[in-house]
């Protein structure tokens, strides 16, 4: 499947590979925001990128896993009325981690009008970025700055990070903090055609809330809530992000809308976990 970068975020796809895209595009945007407690490890992230422990399977053993099921209605032209739906379960195992890059095994299955088809497996290995590993990456210090969350200031450490894949350059801006959990406090992205640097889409990640509390699989568990917001040509895609540190690769469930160039909305997602499994 290789990488899915935040230019790839399309303005419509069936069930199974829109999942993929979605869940890949968060990890790529946001994977460090959804390790909620790992201990900062400032030299690290500074000088060399998003430290191990920050990635949502950074500190689980090979072998851990999770079950997620999507259901995804797309909308008839009156964006209201449900055209199709499909279910797409999706498991997700830890092969390898080393001090550069994760691997994982995916396994997805897609049900659409009473028919299920199984996808071939696929195995992917990214850096913490969610580059792929032969994708070429610059991490920058861009120095301090701050944001106010909650109300509160928190003094944070920005970091810049360069990507070039399939002729576009992906640039993301990402705030540290060394005090404040998750650390990763919010991210920038924007994508540009390599050469000619056409804007192609921007995503950001905010925190909504540092704490919510949300049920998953019949136990309420401490969660950070995320705000997605992704725009490009043919449209935008909000999706609201709920990820804990108990579960391996962070996500538990996720809200998310899709609307044209004209705001009507096209498409609606829910994620919610089905299991999973700690080594």
């Amino acid at each position: 499947m290789g990488t899915i970068t935040p230019h790839s975020f399309p303005g419509g796809r069936s069930g199974s590979l829109r999942y993929s895209i979605i869940m890949h595009c968060l990890l790529a945007i946001a994977a460090p925001a959804f390790a909620l407690a790992a201990p900062m490890q400032p030299a690290l992230a500074l000088e060399g990128g998003i430290p191990r422990a920050h990635h949502p399977w950074g500190k689980f053993a090979p072998g851990s896993w999770k079950l997620v099921r999507v259901v995804t209605e797309t909308l008839g032209p009156d964006g209201k009325t449900v055209v199709t739906t499909s279910t797409t379960e999706t498991r997700t195992t830890l092969e390898e981690l080393t001090d550069t890059t994760v691997k994982l095994l995916i396994n997805t299955s897609v049900e659409v009008a009473g028919k299920k088809v199984d996808a071939k497996p696929q195995t992917i290995v990214q850096g913490y970025h969610g580059e792929s590993t032969e994708q070429p990456v610059t991490v920058r210090d861009l120095g301090p700055d701050k944001l106010t969350i909650e109300g509160h200031e928190v003094p944070c450490r920005v970091q810049q990070v360069e990507t070039t894949a399939d002729g576009a350059k992906t640039t993301a801006k990402t705030w540290y903090s060394d005090t404040v959990a998750p650390y990763v406090l919010r991210r920038e992205s924007v994508a540009t055609e390599a050469e000619s640097e056409k804007p192609l889409s921007e995503t950001t990640v905010n925190i909504v809330d540092l704490d919510e509390a949300k049920t998953v699989l019949s136990m309420k568990r401490h969660t950070v809530k995320l705000m997605v917001i992704h725009k490009h040509a043919k449209g935008h895609t909000d999706t609201q992000v709920w990820s804990t540190l108990d579960v391996p690769g962070g996500i538990i469930a996720h809200e998310s809308e899709e609307r044209d160039a004209a705001g009507q909305l096209v498409r609606r997602s829910t994620l919610e976990v089905v299991d999973f499994g700690v080594k």
